[in-house]
């Protein structure tokens, strides 16, 4: 019997991770169209392309137009690549014949949920924010269902095509419960900017490792997205410590999901961006943080999660614009003495620990109802 071939895209990796993992379980046939770059003008492959064919996933890059709400030229300079990852995606979709095509929104996804629909192939999308962004809503007119992680994004599409699934996690993070870890006399904190890293927050903390370290032990996530010059600054900066100092500074361009299980269970604070991701980790886990908003996402979009962290009295907001060396060092001493605060507002955990399930029981339903 042939296996199922399912299509997915997107560049919202961590919700594609936990069901591609199930998808696995269930003896499907995956393909992922994606980026080539996570990065514009940037030489380093996408994390997806870094990180799928590892999982045995089969990944076929393609051309997009990057649209910029806040920067037209560019988006009609990058609307030439949408006719290219169009065709790119008609041929890939013919080839597959799978079932279903699955997006995890981002730019990429555009060309990809066009050709789907071209092919009147079953087309689920799934939102992670609380918003919408622009790409969403432009293949949420596309698609047969829309998956949503929160009721509150419901409002940007038509209710007739939307299901509340929740926002998949990986097992692994899944199965931590919430803990105080265990008192210590260099409390841990773990520094990520995401996947792709953020270069903003690794030279700040290079400001003042020394004094962090001095009384703290630093799980530090680089990005894969980092240039490879920057990686080996930072390589050679752990180099140089001193090594009282070196062997409490771990530093990783990524953490596996087996790294991070231990990690979790070790870090009194998180020092983070605030995508959607990783504010359900940490909403889930009920992990302090403190959390600096990218400038330039969807209609604040960050800003807006790391509110929803706030208002769960788990998280300090420090504006990018306000991030010194002085301004990360006094965050991170007012968090450690602060969080977690006592907040009336609760965590809806049943949508993360479902939400896998029922983002495969919506595609399994879809493709019987064709």
């Amino acid at each position: 019997m042939n296996q199922p071939t399912i299509v997915l895209t997107g560049t919202h990796l961590t919700p594609a991770l936990a069901l591609i993992k199930k998808l696995k379980q269930e003896k499907w046939q995956i393909i992922y169209l994606g980026r080539q770059t996570s990065l514009s003008r940037s030489q380093q492959p996408a994390v997806e392309k870094q990180l799928l064919p590892q999982k045995k996933v089969s990944f076929i890059t393609l051309m997009a137009p990057k649209l910029h709400r806040h920067n037209l030229l560019i988006s009609f300079l990058s609307l030439f690549q949408l006719p290219l990852g169009f065709l790119q995606s008609l041929y890939h979709l013919k080839k597959a014949q799978p079932l279903i095509v699955v997006s995890f929104g981002g730019y990429i996804a555009l060309p990809v949920c066009l050709a789907a629909k071209v092919l009147k192939l079953p087309l689920i999308i799934h939102e992670q924010t609380f918003q919408a962004g622009l790409t969403s809503k432009l293949t949420g007119l596309l698609a047969d269902k829309i998956a949503l992680s929160w009721p509150a994004s419901s409002r940007h599409f038509p209710a007739n095509k939307t299901i509340l699934t929740g926002n998949p996690l990986r097992q692994k993070i899944l199965q931590l419960s919430p803990q105080i870890p265990t008192s210590t006399p260099y409390p841990t904190i773990y520094i990520t900017g995401g996947n792709q890293g953020a270069k903003i927050i690794n030279l700040t903390l290079n400001q003042v490792i020394l004094k962090l370290l001095q009384r703290h032990t630093i799980y530090h996530q680089y990005g894969l997205a980092q240039s490879d010059s920057a990686w080996q600054k930072q390589q050679n900066l752990r180099n140089t410590l001193p090594p009282e100092l070196k062997k409490r500074y771990f530093l990783k361009r990524w953490f596996t999901t087996n790294d991070l299980v231990p990690i979790f269970k070790r870090c009194s604070l998180v020092i983070s961006r605030a995508g959607a991701n990783t504010i359900t980790e940490l909403a889930y886990l009920k992990k302090p943080a403190v959390l600096i908003p990218l400038l330039y996402a969807q209609k604040n979009e960050q800003l807006k999660n790391a509110q929803f962290l706030e208002k769960l009295g788990l998280a300090l907001i420090l504006p990018q614009n306000q991030l010194t060396g002085d301004s990360l060092i006094k965050a991170i001493d007012q968090a450690l003495t602060q969080l977690p605060a006592k907040s009336q507002k609760t965590f809806p955990r049943q949508l993360v620990t479902q939400a896998t399930d029922n983002l495969y029981q919506l595609i399994t339903q879809l493709i019987s109802d064709r």
